[in-house]
């Protein structure tokens, strides 16, 4: 289940990351009243995309490195199966 979420959490980001930063675009080009309003928004999505980003490769990082951790190390000192060592 974690997978799952921690891609759906890549996908959201990737997304906030586009409408932050196309946000922030329409408020630099754009000489409406409304201009600090859409550079606030941009901002704030940019950021939590980016914030959301790194909490989900921080979680892909944490999971392979568990994985690692969690395999015995004896087994690769033994020989393979159905070899006799002498």
């Amino acid at each position: 289940m974690r997978r799952i979420s921690t891609v759906f959490e890549i996908i959201l980001s990737a997304s906030l990351l586009v409408v932050g930063f196309y946000m922030l675009q329409e408020g630099i080009s754009s000489k409406s009243t409304s201009t600090p309003a859409i550079l606030i928004g941009g901002a704030v999505f940019f950021t939590v995309g980016a914030m959301t980003l790194l909490a989900a490769v921080r979680s892909i990082l944490w999971h392979r490195h568990m994985l690692r951790q969690s395999m015995p190390k004896h087994e690769l000192d033994t020989p393979a199966p159905g070899h006799d060592p002498g």
